[in-house]
């Protein structure tokens, strides 16, 4: 099997599942592994037919109690064959868009651009907001939202991580890998561009060094699709509910970003290809129309006046008014 595997977690994220699919096809990574939980909308048929068509696999999450929705998740995945004989192995969520800035944009090319002896690669985010948009609309997310935090070498972030396969590897972590205890060493993490990673902390946290790669991440989307988030909850902090502090911990638009531009052109053909399928172009009308709906059931909540007071409030304070 071989190859390079994503891993992720989803929930109610059918609006935007070809989008995402596309930009790691668009990667190169050979293999997607899909966990999905209790989802209202039509992901699980999406990914169930792109597991049809032999471009994902499908894991319905157990969520076991003694740990996170996102945790189990990542446990569970390790019963399949495109996780356990993975060269390379990335872990990211539904809202998170690799860029690789060497080289052809590739994962491969990322891997490239390290030291041989690396056997994990981290790569800091970097948070793309809103910017004063209100409403959802059907565009691919990394259109929409292209201003992003400004660059700071000196401040901390968190990071995601590819990592050399299972052999070294105890546990699959949300921002990087967990060493075996009998290993007797620390992982060779690095980040390429020279600034080091913290051990200590799993790769959790790493410099804003976005000379190689970064993590576009879009928290927030619009306001209308960060009500359906809510909505959703949490997959790692599950029970926490997301209120406006959490808008403005994300709710960053410093600076233009416009290094997602080089994955257009395949990103297209990948979309393209994709809803050439008859079948997934149709489930895909129907997310659209699911996401609409669920907003307008979630705008006429009484529940829900006083955050959308508060969010409507920062976004006329801090930026121009956009749809």
């Amino acid at each position: 099997m071989g190859g390079y595997t994503v891993i992720t977690t989803m929930k109610n994220e059918a609006a935007f599942l070809l989008e995402w699919v596309a930009h790691y096809k668009a990667l190169g990574f050979d293999h997607l592994v899909i966990c999905t939980n209790d989802c209202a909308d039509v992901t699980v048929e999406m990914v169930l037919r792109l597991q049809d068509l032999g471009l994902a696999r499908h894991h319905p999450t157990r969520h076991w109690p003694v740990t996170s929705i996102q945790r189990s998740a990542l446990k569970q995945a390790r019963r399949y064959v495109e996780v356990t004989e993975a060269e390379w192995i990335y872990v990211c969520d539904a809202d998170e868009f690799l860029v690789v800035k060497v080289g052809d944009g590739s994962a491969r090319a990322l891997v490239a651009a390290a030291s041989t002896e690396a056997e994990v690669i981290s790569v800091a985010w970097r948070v793309f907001g809103p910017d004063g948009r209100r409403e959802y609309v059907d565009a691919p997310v990394t259109g929409q939202f292209c201003r992003a935090g400004a660059e700071d070498l000196r401040q901390g972030i968190y990071a995601k991580s590819l990592f050399r396969g299972l052999e070294n590897m105890q546990r699959i972590g949300i921002h990087g890998p967990i060493p075996r205890a009998e290993l007797g060493r620390p992982l060779r993490r690095e980040m390429p561009g020279g600034i080091g990673i913290s051990p200590q902390v799993n790769a959790m946290l790493a410099a804003r060094d976005y000379r190689v790669a970064q993590v576009n991440h879009y928290a927030l989307r619009s306001l209308d699709s960060f009500l359906v988030k809510r909505d959703r909850g949490r997959v790692n902090h599950t029970g926490q509910t997301m209120e406006a502090e959490y808008w403005d911990r994300f709710d960053v638009a410093d600076v233009e970003c416009d290094a997602i531009r080089r994955y257009d052109d395949a990103v297209a053909a990948w979309r393209a290809q994709l809803q050439a399928d008859a079948a997934l172009d149709g489930l895909h009308m129907q997310a659209l129309a699911w996401h609409l709906t669920k907003i307008a059931e979630l705008r006429g909540q009484a529940d829900y006046a006083p955050l959308l007071a508060a969010l409507e409030e920062r976004i006329s304070k801090c930026a121009p008014p956009r749809s």
